[in-house]
């Protein structure tokens, strides 16, 4: 069947015009002033990645007309938005550092946190890190890009910076309590110490004084008196001896007190 070239089958066209040439060449049709409707596959094919182009070509002038940015698969990009993985802050290094700086902290921390040294779950986890973190400096792992990177080691920077002057805080306020507690501490101290020389003196005093007046009568209470004060706060077997015997005449003295005490009740 032979038909004129100065008509063209129907056929429906895109609205925009690209793609209505594009769709009218995809058809393949060679027309001729005579002979026959033949296919052609080649040209077919060209024609619809023309078509495909133009598609492309005209999505991305809408976006830049409408200040909207081209489609971007949310799978990829939810999967970068996840990755905030920087080398140099699991090397605990700045990134200005070497390859041979990196190299070294890797070999230094690894040795930290390898299986065999430490088991944990936590060390093996830091040990991945350590070893993606030594394959990004020495450019074997390449999945994401230098600005991506600094960008990671920023935000992290940022949020250990905010992390660490938390814990400053923290730590601040327990030091302030720390030394509240000092300062009771060394009151309760002061009232301790005041309190062992009262006991102390009361107890050389009587032990002094009865171990004087043993040996000397009166005048050894007097004279026993006044050394068992000042012997009564040392901490040696005379001092032992001179509030141990005070010890007992206060206990005496205790016990006639409660006797007289119940007498005149």
């Amino acid at each position: 069947q032979t038909f004129s070239s100065t008509k063209l089958p129907s056929i429906p066209l895109p609205r925009n015009a690209v793609s209505q040439v594009a769709m009218v060449i995809a058809t393949g049709l060679k027309t001729q002033s005579y002979g026959r409707r033949r296919p052609n596959v080649g040209f077919g094919l060209v024609a619809l990645m023309l078509w495909s182009v133009a598609r492309c070509g005209v999505d991305l002038v809408f976006c830049a007309v409408s200040r909207q940015p081209p489609r971007v698969p949310e799978v990829a990009l939810h999967a970068a938005s996840k990755d905030t993985f920087d080398p140099w802050t699991v090397l605990k290094i700045s990134p200005d550092a070497g390859v041979e700086e990196a190299k070294k902290a890797y070999r230094k921390l690894a040795a930290k946190y390898h299986p065999d040294v430490d088991p944990s779950p936590k060390a093996y986890e830091m040990f991945q890190k350590l070893v993606r973190a030594n394959a990004v400096i020495t450019g074997e792992d390449k999945g994401l890009d230098e600005t991506t990177l600094l960008n990671n080691a920023a935000n992290n920077l940022r949020d250990n910076i905010e992390y660490q002057k938390e814990r400053i805080e923290k730590l601040k306020k327990e030091a302030a309590a720390e030394e509240q507690r000092v300062q009771e501490m060394q009151e309760q101290q002061k009232k301790v110490e005041e309190k062992r020389d009262q006991v102390s003196g009361e107890l050389g005093l009587l032990g002094g004084s009865v171990l004087g007046l043993i040996a000397g009568g009166p005048t050894g209470l007097i004279l026993g008196a006044i050394a068992g004060i000042a012997l009564g706060k040392r901490t040696d077997s005379v001092g032992k001896v001179i509030r141990g015997a005070g010890t007992v005449v206060k206990g005496v003295f205790d016990a006639v007190q409660k006797a007289a005490g119940k007498s005149q009740e």
